[in-house]
């Protein structure tokens, strides 16, 4: 049973405007794995608009880990505004608290990523984003998507 975390995500990428913002250049193949306090869930675009469903995803392009207190706060998001959602985002993955703490595994190659839009998402948060993965230590893309692969 689908518990608060995958029920907050799921009203959050049906209803929020940042939300609809930033996964409208997605791919329908787009698929996202999330780990929801040890219940399992995926982001899908298949219908052709976000959609949060139970259940693991066949083949997810990556995976999010996701505490609850992350889900809290992504989901409080209210403007529309895709780089400050990006920044809150990539907060959470920079986090050192484990209960915020956003995990990303990923398991598609880059160029399944570029070819299912999630660059195109990277480019809506603009310079905004770019900003402030550059002043936290981000500068080198590839070296920061091979650490996220294991490399």
């Amino acid at each position: 049973m689908p518990g608060p975390s995958f029920e907050a995500l799921k009203r959050f990428f049906e209803t929020s405007p940042a939300a609809r913002k930033a996964t409208s250049p997605l791919h329908r193949d787009a698929r996202v794995g999330l780990d929801l306090a040890g219940a399992q869930a995926h982001f899908t675009m298949q219908s052709g608009t976000a959609q949060v469903v139970d259940g693991a995803a066949e083949s997810p392009d990556f995976t999010l880990t996701l505490p609850d207190k992350a889900v809290e706060h992504i989901t409080s998001i209210e403007k529309d505004d895709v780089g400050e959602f990006g920044v809150e985002f990539f907060k959470l993955v920079l986090a050192r608290d484990p209960d915020t703490k956003v995990r990303v595994r990923i398991h598609g190659s880059t160029a399944r990523l570029l070819s299912n839009g999630y660059l195109s998402v990277l480019a809506l948060g603009g310079a905004k984003v770019g900003w402030w993965l550059l002043r936290n230590g981000v500068k080198n893309p590839k070296a920061a998507i091979d650490r996220l692969r294991g490399k």
